[in-house]
């Protein structure tokens, strides 16, 4: 199954690189966009300044000139050596290059001995300068929309470029940057779920930055404390399963005294069984957790105990109904995990249902087209228990079996149900998931 977390890897370089981008691009844009428009007012500014260069220049040139064949070939070579056009007005009302001029096209400021500068349509601008003691009244250069904004879009696309290679590499230096907290952020979370699948031995290389290097210390830490906690308490449950084999010895004696030979058998059996699970405790508790598969034939696992707890419940006289498939059921549980459930509900019948109380054990499909199969045990007594039922919903007994029941089928993303059958008995229902192949 697949952690929601390593899913997400890829997102925290993403929303580095995404901030990056943001905080640089912003911050682009701030700049570029007022030097955008300075960079057109200078070309602006730039194109009429020229303009009224050239047509001061004209205007002295023609000082003191009152031939009008001098005043158009002092034109002519003015506009052959500038980029504009220079329009001189002659005095009759003529314009040099040749072509009809009215006086009042002239602006008054102009003709008043003032220069200026008018904005005529198509988004022109005429430069105006008059000329003293000619025969040509005022010299206009006209400036066109192009020569405005020369250079303008080169400047921009300069301008805006450069941003766009400066956030590119924000982003790229931001991603390198956060791929230096993601990868020991990555073998952390490895390490965490190799430790979550049991694997207690496994520890993490403190790596990255500081904090990151600190949580992964902390987390081998933990891991420490845990394997510690671990042995303290398999120490403690091999002390508890040797204490208990004082009264195993005393139960034994009592055992022998018993003159039935048959009930002397039948109790030397079950005192067997009782020691055998007490020194397989012993055993378990000591040796060290293994890694074990979390898969498991249910089907197979109700066959096998229920063939262990024929042999009390024949000696008990306890009818009881066994269904369970011949096919194969696997779930997402270890086959230690499944016996311990099985058992824990088969003892909760033993021990709180009178001797010859029936019950029934069943494995089925929770629905005909569900991917999950119900385990149902359900005795068949009275609805009484040999022990009153406690406040928080269990009869007598500390009620870890059940909890054990509880655990385990959410393990396996199961549910547990307990509540009463139809002949009034316990009924205990555990649906478990059927487990996928994996490809």
């Amino acid at each position: 199954m697949t952690s929601p977390l390593r899913a997400r890897r890829p997102r925290i370089r993403r929303r580095l690189a995404l901030i990056a981008a943001v905080a640089t691009g912003t911050v682009m844009l701030a700049f570029c966009i007022p030097l955008a428009f300075f960079v057109r007012s200078v070309a602006y500014d730039r194109a009429v300044d020229n303009a009224e260069l050239q047509a001061r220049s004209l205007a002295a040139e023609l000082a003191g000139v009152h031939d009008p064949a001098a005043i158009g070939r002092i034109t002519r070579q003015a506009n052959s050596a500038a980029n504009s056009r220079a329009t001189v007005y002659l005095s009759p009302g003529q314009a040099v290059p040749g072509r009809p001029s009215r006086a009042e096209a002239i602006p008054a400021a102009v003709r008043a001995g003032h220069p200026a500068t008018t904005s005529p349509a198509g988004g022109f601008r005429d430069v105006w300068e008059p000329v003293r003691r000619s025969a040509a009244q005022a010299v206009m250069v006209q400036v066109t929309p192009g020569e405005l904004t020369s250079g303008v879009a080169r400047t921009w696309a300069m301008l805006f470029g450069g941003g766009a290679l400066l956030v590119l590499f924000a982003v790229g230096l931001a991603d390198r940057l956060g791929r230096s907290i993601v990868r020991p952020l990555q073998a952390l979370e490895e390490v965490t779920h190799r430790l979550r699948d049991g694997d207690l031995d496994r520890r993490h290389e403190p790596a990255g930055p500081y904090e990151v290097a600190e949580v992964g210390q902390a987390v081998n830490e933990l891991a420490d404390r845990i394997t510690s906690l671990l042995a303290t308490t398999r120490i403690a449950a091999a002390d508890l399963g040797h204490r208990l084999r004082t009264p195993l010895t005393a139960l034994r004696l009592d055992v022998d005294a018993v003159t039935d030979a048959s009930e002397r058998a039948r109790l030397a059996a079950t005192l067997d069984t009782l020691e055998n699970a007490v020194s397989r405790l012993i055993l378990e508790t000591r040796r060290a957790p293994q890694a074990t598969s979390r898969h498991a034939d249910l089907s197979q696992a109700v066959r096998d105990r229920m063939a262990f707890w024929s042999v009390l419940a024949r000696s008990q006289h306890r009818p009881v109904d066994v269904r369970a498939p011949d096919r194969r059921v696997e779930v997402g549980l270890g086959r230690d995990e499944l016996d311990a459930a099985i058992d824990a509900l088969l003892s909760n019948v033993f021990a709180h249902t009178p001797e010859g109380t029936p019950f029934s054990v069943q494995l089925r499909p929770t629905a005909p087209a569900s991917a999950s199969w119900s385990l149902i045990v359900e005795d068949h007594g009275s609805g009484t228990r040999t022990q009153p039922r406690s406040a928080n919903g269990k009869h007598g007994g500390t009620g870890l079996g059940l909890d054990i029941v509880r655990r385990t089928a959410a393990l396996a993303g199961g549910v547990a149900e307990i509540g009463r059958g139809t002949s009034g008995g316990y009924r205990v229902e555990v649906q478990l998931p059927v487990r996928t192949r994996e490809p």
